[in-house]
């Protein structure tokens, strides 16, 4: 019988090559997918595996009119599409979170009538990267350690033929569903797909009846991926008042509760406690949640279309040709199934194209997004936060290369702001602008918050789209006019505040203070910006929340 000792991403490369189709695949990083693909392959040596890439069409996947059979033919002729084939197919989708949501709603679709088999890669962490929320629904694994080719294809056949025979009680698939709500899962899906998992990993191991570390390890495969929260430590009193036990149990309920079964679930929350990463433990533990960019990460704003640059995302009827991509072959399609009628028409033996058959295509322009920071580079920590902010912007501009997105740098202390980097994707910029910045003196909030949502006016009149990240404590106590007032001070950071939030650009506040209290937070409420308490971050823990805005707002 085998043993639960393999990792959970070599426990999902064979679950799949046992009923991958049941289950409908995996979502992987980029860096586990030559092992993840090995260990798969393995297991399944026959099974072909079809690669589609991100930019796929619609009339790709679910067919299309095949134009030279219906010019020739005269006579519509439909081509067969990737997701309409006999067989079920293995599909490898890089690059997952860039396809166009048409096409992901027929991937959906095939998963749901399990015709088909999805490894879905993407280019960073699952929980960074936008990828469709009805693919990622339908993926009960999610991959990023490196899979080991352990199973063997005698394995796998043996294990399937005695998949069938597998049974669960009814018990388990009640602790599978409390465990669902007790970490806030949203939806009904990863309780069905646990439960399926569980009568998988029995039929590997050699079992004929699901049993508690089968249980145990499906939770962790499936739930943990998507924890929303953590349940709360149960109630000392609640445990010390136990109900009185039955007095009898039927022989039907003896038969439904097998020995040794626990009564509750904290096995299986502490199971899939022990598989989630350090820092999305801890922003469960804080009540944070997983909630992508923040409550006012406006994913859609200022999204671009209809120009002509930018990735093609479909097609439409054309109702004018003005400033609009001409799609040839969605024209032709459209009038390739009419030539009969049209030569009866109008004679000739020409190819008859009419207005109402132009379709020109949909484009989607990426946004460009800039990270504006601007740090509280007052008091005697402005060291230690100054410090903090170098690393931060360094670690962002790094991956905003990447993107070809864009870092700017205001800093205020004393009495003054002042822009010490603006816009700009240079590294070797950023690093000389941030070898020069000052520290000390007192806190203009009011000037710092100005100076950030000018160039944020300017970023958003350019095309892109700014986001500000202020690093601070929140003690306003210096003016406008560089007095030292506290209540004015107050007051004045307010106001602007109040007017970046009706600016509506996003916003979120580090409170850097070694002791966060209220002032930040009150801050972030006036700017309607996500509050982030860091009292003792470094410059990884600032750049991660701020790299999963960026890519949330140009998606």
């Amino acid at each position: 019988m085998t043993t639960l000792a393999h990792n959970d991403a070599t426990w999902a490369a064979g679950l799949l090559a046992l009923c991958g189709e049941e289950l409908g695949g995996a979502l992987m990083s980029e860096e586990a997918e030559g092992n993840f693909l090995a260990a798969f392959s393995a297991a399944m040596p026959e099974q072909r595996i079809h690669a589609v890439p991100a930019g796929v069409t619609l009339e790709a996947l679910s067919g299309a009119l095949d134009l030279a059979e219906t010019l020739a033919t005269g006579k519509p002729v439909l081509s067969c599409g990737l997701l309409d084939r006999d067989e079920p197919e293995t599909l490898l989708l890089r690059r997952a979170e860039r396809i166009d949501l048409a096409c992901a709603a027929a991937i959906a679709d095939a998963l749901d009538r399990r015709s088909i088999l999805l490894l879905a890669v993407t280019t960073s962490r699952p929980d960074d990267e936008p990828v469709a929320q009805r693919l990622l629904d339908r993926l009960p694994f999610v991959i990023s350690a490196m899979a080991e080719a352990v199973w063997s294809p005698e394995l796998i056949y043996a294990a399937r033929n005695r998949l069938s025979a597998v049974t669960v009680a009814p018990a388990w698939i009640s602790n599978l569903v409390d465990v669902a709500m007790m970490l806030a899962i949203p939806t009904p899906r990863a309780a069905i797909q646990a439960v399926e998992v569980a009568r998988a990993v029995a039929a590997l191991r050699g079992a004929d009846a699901v049993g508690e570390e089968d249980v145990t390890l499906a939770a962790r495969l499936v739930f943990a991926p998507r924890a929303q929260q953590l349940p709360p430590p149960p109630d000392e009193d609640q445990e010390q008042e136990q109900p009185p036990p039955q007095d009898r149990q039927s022989q039907a309920e003896a038969v439904q509760s097998p020995p040794g079964q626990p009564e509750n679930a904290e096995i299986i929350v502490e199971a899939v406690k022990a598989s989630l990463p350090d820092h999305i433990l801890a922003d469960l533990v804080s009540g944070q949640g997983r909630k992508g960019a923040g409550r006012n990460m406006k994913v859609n704003a200022q999204r671009k279309g209809n120009g002509q640059r930018g990735r093609k995302t479909g097609q439409r009827r054309a109702t004018s040709l003005a400033r609009q991509r001409l799609d040839v072959l969605a024209t032709l399609r459209t009038a390739a199934p009419w030539q009969p009628v049209r030569r009866k028409l109008y004679g000739g033996d020409r190819l008859l194209v009419l207005r109402d058959d132009f379709r020109v295509a949909r484009i989607k322009q990426r946004n460009e997004a800039t990270a504006i920071f601007a740090v509280d580079a007052s008091g005697s920590t402005a060291f230690q936060r100054l410090a903090e902010a170098k690393g931060a912007v360094e670690t962002v501009l790094a991956e905003c290369y990447v993107r070809r997105d864009k870092v700017a740098l205001v800093s205020f202390r004393s009495k003054t702001a002042e822009v010490l980097l603006p816009p700009t994707r240079s590294l070797e910029r950023a690093k000389r602008a941030l070898s020069s910045m000052p520290g000390g003196g007192g806190t203009p909030l009011a000037a710092g918050l100005d100076q950030a949502f000018a160039v944020a006016l300017q970023v958003k009149r350019g095309g892109g789209t700014p986001t500000i990240i202020m690093l601070t404590d929140g003690r306003a106590n210096v003016t406008r006019e560089g007095e030292g007032n506290k209540v004015k001070a107050l007051e004045e950071t307010m106001a602007s505040a109040r007017r970046l939030a009706a600016e509506g650009i996003d916003a979120m506040v580090i409170d850097v203070s070694p002791e966060p209290k209220h002032h930040a937070r009150a801050l972030a409420d006036a700017m309607q910006a996500r509050y982030l308490p860091m009292p003792r971050a470094g410059a990884h823990d600032i750049a991660r929340p701020v790299n999963r805005a960026l890519r949330a707002l140009t998606q």
